[in-house]
This record gives structure tokens, sequence and C-alpha cells, in this order.
């Protein structure tokens, strides 16, 4: 039983991570130019609900949003919204393979914030696969060249802001429901976003609604099968599934864009892989 739990829970990790790189994809080709990087979130928080609702409603039950650490909820809601607009305003400058292997960094932040936050021991093969994950990290962005601009700059940021949410889950989720989270985070993103946009907002041009309801339906359904991944598998087994993802942002780059990642970042992103396996 085990087993089979391990192997379904594989398959969502693989399809939630592949999901979100498509998510990515058609923002990057038909949102990010034409419309302000708060409308996106709103938008894809507004239909993200459809998958959601019928998750609590046919899965876990409504019952688990009945929650003690709303403050969390809400606090983890800000973040993800001020992480997904910095990670969609890079997209209009970057390419995947130059994104995806800086917010590949957050495993090795999580795992050096575990030894201050959650007292977690580091010894030292661990410190020492943090460190030339960090050197990857350089070797992909290049700071002090004209490659390196503000946008990538950010995206440092929202790798902290993802390690710092993943802590909080540590921290808070034994007793709550992953759904719950889910729910939780796309409700602030969706509130605060609604509150920005009404001072930026852009009309919609012909057909864009049925791209903003796909977009909301992939990311709901992403999140619903990442955070079952995630309760069904160890830890050890659901880590590495996230570079799933690195070699998808690839594929879709060139797919969609016509993208080949250069010599730095192909290098960088298996010196972060390796170090971060």
């Amino acid at each position: 039983m085990q087993l089979d739990n391990n192997y379904i829970g594989i398959f969502l990790g693989f399809l939630g991570y592949v999901i979100f790189v498509l998510l990515d994809s058609i923002i990057k080709k038909y949102l990010v130019n034409y419309y302000p990087v708060i409308e996106i979130n709103f938008f894809i928080c507004l239909f993200s609900f459809i998958p959601i609702a019928f998750a609590l409603h046919f899965i876990s039950g409504w019952k688990v949003l009945i929650n003690n650490k709303i403050h969390i909820q809400v606090f983890r809601g800000f973040l993800g919204l001020i992480c997904a607009a910095i990670i969609i305003n890079s997209f209009k400058n970057h390419s995947f393979s130059e994104i995806y292997p800086i917010l590949f960094s957050a495993p090795l932040i999580i795992t050096a914030l575990s030894f201050f936050i959650l007292k977690e021991k580091i010894g030292p093969r661990r410190l020492i696969a943090v460190l030339i994950g960090f050197v990857g990290v350089l070797i992909v962005a290049r700071p002090g060249t004209i490659h390196f601009t503000f946008s990538l700059f950010l995206l440092f940021i929202g790798a902290i802001i993802l390690a710092i949410n993943v802590i909080l889950i540590r921290i808070y989720a034994s007793n709550q429901s992953s759904i719950a989270f889910a729910f939780y985070g796309f409700s602030v993103g969706l509130i605060v976003s609604s509150l920005i946009t009404t001072q930026f907002y852009v009309p919609l041009k012909n057909n864009d609604i049925y791209i903003f309801f796909l977009c909301g339906i992939i990311a709901g359904t992403g999140g619903l099968c990442i955070s079952a991944a995630s309760k069904m598998l160890e830890s050890s087994l659901f880590a590495p599934l996230q570079y799933f993802q690195l070699i998808a942002g690839f594929v879709f780059g060139y797919l969609f864009f016509g993208d080949v990642p250069d010599y730095y970042e192909v290098m960088g992103s298996l010196v972060i892989s390796i170090s971060g396996l």
C-alpha cells in the first residue's frame, strides 16, 4: 500500500510541477506584456477557486477550513502574492532557463533557514552542498554583468519567500489541511489584488477572459496536486520532484519561445540540481 501511495504521490508531484510550467508559459506568451502583473494575479486567484472548491466539496469537506492559525494563513497569502508578482514580472525580460534555476535556490535556502529557525542539524556535507548550490545560482545570474537585471535580483527575494512559506508549513501544518492552505492563500491573494487592480485595471481584449479562466483552473489544479504529493511522500522522495519543473522549463521554453539555454545557464542548473539532490 505504501508503495502504491509513493507511485501516486510521485505522479501527482510530476503532474503538478509540469502544470505550473504550462501556466507560466501561457502567462508569458499571452498575458504578461498586455496586462498589469497584479491584474493577472487577480484573475488567476479568482478562477483557481473552481478546482479548490471542487476538492473541498468532494474530497476533504468544507470543515477543514475551520482554522486556528488564520493569521499564519493570511501571512502566507501575502507572501504568496508578492512572490507570484515577482515571478510573473520576470517573464517580461527573461527566459525560463534564467528564471527557474534562481528560484530553485529555494530548497538551499530552506536548508539554511531550518538550521536557524527549526534548529535542525546541518552536517558538513549538507553545508557544502548548500554553498555549491549558491555558486550555481551565481553562475546563472552572473551578477556584475549586463546580463544581471533588477528582475533577476528580485527572483532571489522570491526564492527566499518560497523558502519562508515552506518553513511556515513545516511549523504549522501538522494539524492543518493542505487544501485549507491553498484556499486561504488564494483568498488573500484575491482580496489584496482586487483592491490594487482597481487602480491599474486594463480592460480585457477579445477572448482573453478565457485565457485567464484556463490559467486559474491550471493554477488551482497544480496547487492541489503539489499539496497532495507533499502529504503522501516523505521529504526525501518529494524534494527531488521539484527538479522536474527545471527540466520542463527548458523544454517548454524551447517549444513555446525558441529559447535555448546558454553555457552558463546549463552549467549553473546542473550545479544547483546536483547540490539540491
